[in-house]
């Protein structure tokens, strides 16, 4: 019997192998890729392996979201009561399972303290009914080789107790600042429980092409400076995040304009014309002085009142009600969930098309939505950018 069972899809396989490994690092045994003996079907084993694990990792992404394979077997696993969530992309889990709560492993690479590692590690303990071998000191990530082995060789089960050459004082002590610090993390909310519809705070997803809904909702953008870069060396790159360390996404030449906006800090939030996001060092950036891009012009749907889809802060919508929708109308009727709780948009496309009309009233930078309107955020999010 395995500890635990690890469903992904085939295209997150490299990432997928960090997690095993950190897994079976843990000191937990791991089903995730074995070879299936050629008399059995596919479906039998992972129904066996699902069956036989204390639990079972479900590893959330853009392209495991589409599969109907993790889908299942995250079915299985929940109703086995021992599915744990995480999630390796800017994505949220597929219905129903947006109603249980993941953990966002986004920008986790290997840290022992990692917010969302901590509480993957905190669920094995209690599904396994025991606790994961302590982290003394965090170690790299081991990302696999050009030539690599099988999943198989690449994960047979590590030594459980790696920490084992420490005086066992060391030990104790390292066992005891994991304890606190999982304490600390995981202490439940102050709101107490209650029968109703989960709520939750969220802003409108930022507007870039090419991107789904975001497991953590972030405000929308509104990149309205057209800027240059000021480097000497002819080139400026856009990084994936705020730090040199960061992946190159694509680079700026000399003379070449692109959008940003006033911004806090020394990372600036960039995209160029091709689409291309991601940050910048402050220092290269010169905004153009007459720069602001005009806000294009959205039309008014023929009802007059701007409204796409009038009950969708009261019935769960289906693929039904949005499959007429073109794009720029599902990304209307998502806005309009948060105009209705009057969210002041930072977009001022949506600000002004929304404002042309009585019902809106912008009070706040921030609305509460129910868990209705969370999940027809995320299915016209879908339909806006086509299920990608």
């Amino acid at each position: 019997m395995v500890d635990v069972f690890i469903s992904y899809s085939r295209e997150n396989k490299a990432r997928v192998a960090d997690i095993a490994a950190e897994v079976t690092a843990a000191g937990y045994e791991v089903w995730w890729d074995a070879e299936l003996p050629p008399h059995r079907s596919y479906g039998d084993v992972i129904a066996e392996k699902i069956g036989h694990a204390k639990a079972a990792i479900v590893v959330w992404s853009h392209a495991s979201a589409q599969s109907e394979w993790v889908r299942a077997e995250a079915d299985v696993a929940r109703n086995q009561k021992k599915l744990v969530q995480t999630a390796i992309d800017d994505v949220m889990p597929p219905l129903p399972f947006n109603q249980i709560q993941f953990a966002d492993l986004s920008d986790w690479r290997g840290e022992s303290d990692h917010r969302g590692w901590s509480k993957v590690l905190m669920s094995l303990g209690e599904l396994c009914g025991r606790e994961p071998v302590p982290e003394v000191a965090q170690r790299p990530v081991s990302r696999p080789a050009a030539s690599e082995p099988s999943p198989i060789e690449r994960h047979a089960p590590l030594p459980a107790q790696r920490s084992s050459f420490l005086p066992w004082a060391l030990l104790s002590l390292a066992v005891i600042a994991v304890a606190l610090l999982a304490w600390k993390l995981f202490q439940p909310s102050s709101v107490p429980a209650t029968a109703s519809a989960p709520t939750a705070t969220l802003a409108p997803t930022v507007e870039a092409p090419g991107k789904s809904g975001a497991s953590t909702v972030a405000p929308a953008e509104a990149f309205t400076l057209a800027a240059v870069i000021d480097d000497p060396d002819g080139f400026t790159n856009i990084r994936s995040g705020q730090s040199t360390k960061a992946a190159i996404v694509g680079k700026v030449l000399e003379g070449e304009k692109f959008l940003t906006y006033q911004q806090p800090g020394q990372w600036w939030r960039v995209r160029k014309a091709d689409g291309t996001a991601g940050f910048m060092f402050r220092k290269y950036i010169r905004v153009v002085e007459s720069g602001a891009v005009a806000a294009p012009k959205i039309p008014v749907p023929a009802s007059g009142d701007g409204i796409i889809i009038s009950d969708s802060a009261t019935r769960t919508l289906g693929p039904a009600d949005v499959a007429g929708l073109s794009p720029q109308q599902a990304r209307l009727a998502r806005n309009e969930i948060f105009a209705r709780h009057g969210f002041r948009f930072k977009d001022p496309s949506l600000q002004s098309y929304f404002g042309q009309f009585p019902w809106y009233q912008p009070t706040s930078d921030s609305v509460e939505l129910s868990a209705v309107e969370k999940a027809n955020v995320a299915l016209l999010k879908s339909a806006e950018t086509g299920g990608q």
